[in-house]
């Protein structure tokens, strides 16, 4: 989707959400991070919704490289937030 796809989608949620940054690939949404007071918001390039606050401890968890190997990285767990998701017009 367009930048102007997410930015109508997101105003349509009628709500107070402030769009923090637009990760893009190819002139084409891959990310959309976003916040409504402490709660964060990130989109994925489909418009679905996840959430975290920055209050939340940092855990860590296991990735894979590309050798195959596994690592320990540190981030905040996300949400699934059904109600945040995006509806695009088409």
């Amino acid at each position: 989707m367009k930048v102007k796809d997410f930015e109508d989608a997101i105003d349509a949620l009628g709500s107070d959400i402030v769009i923090d940054e637009m990760k893009l690939r190819h002139s084409y949404v891959r990310q959309v991070n976003a916040h409504k007071g402490d709660l964060q918001i990130v989109w994925d390039e489909y418009g679905r919704a996840h959430s975290y606050n920055k209050e939340y401890e940092n855990d860590i968890f296991l990735t894979q490289k590309e050798d195959g190997k596994f690592h320990r990285v540190i981030g905040i767990p996300l949400n699934r937030e059904p109600k945040f998701d995006l509806k695009f017009n088409q």
